[in-house]
């Protein structure tokens, strides 16, 4: 005999001497090489006064086993009178074992043996399913229930994989949970679910799909009934910050075209089949990017949160072009101060780009007659501010292009146009203040008068002045062309009117027609034909006939 064998019977011979006794409810575990096993060992105290129990066993070689008490390892306890105590027996079986059975010996307070049958290793499971065909279209998700037995006696890890056709993919579930590797118990069943999702783009016909469990697999099998193949796919992409808020406006950059987020902060996109990456960016935000895969006739959705930036400011302008009279109003910009960042700022204001003698300022209101150089703005929240810009009475008319610029932690600009016009208006005055000329048939008439550019600001360029007469009447204008002229000019006219002798006695209307780029007038003369007057000839004739009437009185009367 060796001394472990001396050792062991001499622990034998010393529990059978001492006062209590072992039990287990399982003796014998079917195991593989390489497997820890685990038995149940019940301890009882039998006697009427507390014992120490030593704990031993004896084992082929190449086994390795150890006592455990809530996961803590032992060598011996100590009981008092008539209680018991559960102590878990480890064995770990070596890894080039072959088949059959090996027993082994523990002793505590009583002997027991154990017996571990090494089984064959190729099938230490048993793999069914309920189903084993299922039809379904391209790209569609179908669910296999997996029942799992442990053919062991003892506790079997179990790795979980799969071989499915290219681009299909499987995934396993044990309740709501993905897994990629379960534990059986010993003896246990399980269920569990394989699920494939087909490639959308798989032609008609049948596939074979393999659910691996550690070395074994069944062969399951889908039938493609319809393929979407060519079609594109789309994606709803709905952008939000970490309050939950939709982000509207952000741009989405995939597959080299830009698209928008809508006022729900959505984007639907339809691209090709593929795998691609999707740039998200917002002022005021951090970008993101996120990786999609595009199945062929498929709608996914994917959800992104967008980052805020602590600061950032942004102007909007309801009226970013404005077009104004000089001598009027002054111009008025409505703007809208956001600050979209989470912080609260300060921001000051200021203008650039104004031509001299301009003046501008901000204010808190239209009709307010304060300016303000700043605004606080909390986070997240905007402020509406007015631009007014006071232009000069002799400013020229133009385009002017300024800037605004909102400066603080951040700063932000926005581009304004002024378009300023002149009040374009002509005033044509007759010399002497009267639009009234008297003649008579066959007489030639000279009017003159002023034509007066009152306008402001505004010059009147390309001037043709003519006149509209009775028909057979000859009229004359000088000049009868301008090529400008400027605010506070005028230029003289001179009209000149032939009536033709037949004209009949009446009330006559000369048209005067000043026409330019910026506008038309019109002005009438009225002209008085009147008849023509033979009083002087009949007032000769009666005075040269009283003449001679006196002559022949005299000289037949003055004699006597």
């Amino acid at each position: 005999m060796t001394k472990k064998k001396y050792l062991f019977v001499g622990v034998l011979i010393l529990a059978l001497l001492t006062v209590g006794s072992l039990q287990t409810s399982i003796k014998s575990i079917n195991a593989i090489p390489g497997q820890t096993v685990t038995f149940d060992l019940t301890i009882r105290n039998d006697g009427e006064s507390t014992r120490d129990y030593m704990l031993s066993y004896n084992a082929p070689s190449g086994f390795n086993g150890r006592f455990l008490v809530n996961g803590v390892e032992v060598k011996e306890i100590s009981l008092s009178p008539y209680s018991s105590i559960t102590v878990q027996f480890e064995v770990d079986v070596p890894d080039d074992l072959n088949e059959g059975i090996y027993n082994i010996w523990v002793s505590a307070g009583g002997q027991e043996r154990l017996e571990i049958n090494i089984v064959n290793v190729e099938k230490p499971l048993r793999i069914t399913s309920s189903i084993t065909g299922i039809k379904v279209e391209a790209g569609d998700e179908v669910s296999f229930p997996l029942n799992v037995e442990n053919r062991l006696n003892a506790y079997y890890p179990v790795d979980l994989s799969c071989k499915v056709p290219e681009k299909w993919e499987c995934r396993f579930f044990y309740g709501d949970n993905q897994v990629y590797k379960i534990v059986l118990g010993p003896k246990e069943t399980r269920t569990i679910y394989f699920r494939v999702e087909s490639d959308s783009s798989a032609d008609v016909g049948e596939y074979a799909v393999k659910p691996i469990l550690g070395k074994q697999s069944i062969t399951l099998n889908i039938e493609i009934t319809k393929t979407h193949k060519g079609e594109n796919g789309v994606l709803i992409l709905k952008v939000s910050d970490k309050d939950g808020k939709p982000v509207t406006n952000a741009e989405v950059k995939i597959n080299n075209e830009t698209f928008y987020t809508s006022g729900d902060g959505s984007a639907l996109i339809e691209v090709p089949d593929g795998s691609y990456k999707v740039k998200i960016s917002k002022d005021g935000y951090y970008d993101k990017e996120v990786d999609v895969e595009i199945k062929a006739g498929k709608e996914i959705e994917k959800s992104v949160l967008l980052e805020k930036k602590a600061y950032f400011v942004e102007i909007s302008v309801s009226n970013p072009k404005i077009t104004s009279i000089i001598g009027y109003e002054n111009p008025m910009f409505r703007l809208k101060i956001e600050n979209i960042g989470y912080a609260d700022g300060t921001y000051t204001l200021s203008v650039s780009g104004l031509p001299e003698n301009f003046y501008a300022r901000f204010k808190e209101s239209a009709d307010s007659p304060e300016s303000i150089s700043e605004v606080f703005i909390k986070g997240g929240e905007s402020k509406d501010v007015y631009l007014e810009v006071i232009v000069p009475p002799r400013a020229k008319v133009g385009t002017y292009n300024l800037t605004v610029h909102v400066e603080g932690y951040c700063s932000a600009t926005k581009n304004l146009t002024l378009n300023l016009k002149g009040e374009y208006r002509v005033y044509f005055e007759p010399v002497g203040g009267r639009y009234l000329i008297i003649s008579e048939p066959g007489a030639e008439v000279k009017y003159q008068g002023l034509l007066r550019n009152t306008g402001i600001g505004a010059d009147i360029t390309n001037i043709e002045i003519s006149v509209d007469a009775p028909e057979g009447w000859k009229v004359n204008v000088d000049p009868s062309s301008s090529p400008a002229l400027k605010a506070g000019d005028f230029l003289p006219i001179n009209i000149q009117a032939k009536i033709p002798p037949n004209t009949i006695p009446s009330e006559y209307k000369l048209k005067l027609k000043i026409k330019s780029d910026q506008l038309e007038e019109t002005e009438e003369i009225k002209v008085v034909v009147r008849e023509k007057s033979f009083s002087w000839i009949i007032g000769g004739i009666v005075i040269l006939s009283a003449v001679v009437l006196l002559v022949v009185i005299f000289r037949k009367f003055g004699r006597r």
